[in-house]
């Protein structure tokens, strides 16, 4: 009998990435597959195109930041392809800075990261001046940058995983900005209308039981894209039903809709209680906008899950 192939999980990063431990908990979480096979990306497009070519049976992406907000892209993104969400994971950001073992902090004269790491981390870039940030395409990118560099006077911004991965110290720990900084993923599949065009191609057999999991438990939270007619009041109709159904509106994200100048979509995420409760929600979202794109149904973050 032919040994099944490992699950493979696409994420954006190098090895050792936020959105790779991600992956990971949500893997060990649904007790998927002990051997899964973590593919890193350069870029969020190339994490969708791996899902929806059947490359990699999930995908995950970075949603939103406590201390920069959204991560806007993967919303437009999750729009334009024909994916579904089936979960999500809250990840602590604690950034350390990294470099060779040993090397004093001042003697520093470029610190790598991601943009987004660099924003999180101003107040402790602004107390050394001598440092100049470099902007890299990942943190644990970075890392694995400056230790492949051997320049002692380097450092990278990245997690304490990146850390191990990159056979690198930690200089100094937990220089975020905020305590509390944190960011939410989503995990991505292939939606059912998604049809390849290599027949040959099919969707991973053990994600099929998963979608059908993480649909059927409620409270469970709703993820929808919706659009509006470009005339007063509309938002607030639409809120004003979701109010009148008791709804829990957990997030709304307003995107620009590029070919309508001024026009808008609204990303919203809600929690409902009940099947009965989704299809009223359902019904309500359909009757007061023009169109309506579900994006996925699952399983609420709990605190503490890790």
């Amino acid at each position: 009998m032919k040994k099944q192939q490992p699950l493979q999980v696409a994420f954006q990063g190098a090895p050792g990435a936020f959105s790779h431990r991600a992956g990971q908990i949500f893997v060990e979480q649904h007790e998927l597959d002990p051997e899964t096979k973590y593919v890193p990306c350069r870029s969020f497009d190339e994490v969708f195109d791996s899902v929806l070519s059947y490359k990699c049976a999930l995908g995950v992406i970075p949603l939103e930041n406590t201390s920069i907000g959204s991560i806007v892209a993967n919303f437009d993104l999750l729009f334009m392809h024909p994916v579904m969400m089936v979960g999500e994971i809250y990840i602590p950001i604690h950034h350390q800075l990294i470099g060779f073992e040993g090397t004093p902090i001042k003697s520093l004269t470029s610190v790598y990261s991601h943009p987004a790491a660099l924003d999180q981390c101003k107040v402790f870039l602004k107390s050394l001046p001598a440092i100049k940030p470099q902007a890299y395409w990942d943190t644990s990118g970075a890392a694995l940058h400056v230790s492949a560099s051997k320049d002692r006077k380097s450092a990278a911004i990245a997690s304490e995983f990146a850390a191990k991965e990159a056979n690198l110290a930690i200089l100094k720990r937990d220089i975020e900005d905020h305590e509390g900084n944190s960011t939410r993923f989503g995990i991505i599949v292939p939606s059912p209308e998604h049809k390849n065009t290599d027949s040959r191609k099919k969707p991973d057999p053990r994600i099929s039981p998963l979608v059908a999991e993480t649909s059927k438990k409620y409270p469970l939270k709703m993820s929808c894209v919706v659009e509006l007619p470009h005339t007063p009041g509309t938002l607030a109709n639409l809120l004003n039903g979701l109010v009148q159904s008791h709804i829990n509106l957990t997030k709304i994200e307003s995107r620009p809709v590029p070919d309508a100048p001024w026009h808008y979509r609204f990303f919203l995420d809600m929690v409902v209680d009940s099947k009965d409760k989704e299809h009223q929600v359902i019904e309500e979202l359909k009757e007061r906008t023009e169109t309506v794109k579900l994006l996925g149904r699952y399983q609420i973050w709990e605190a503490g899950m890790s």
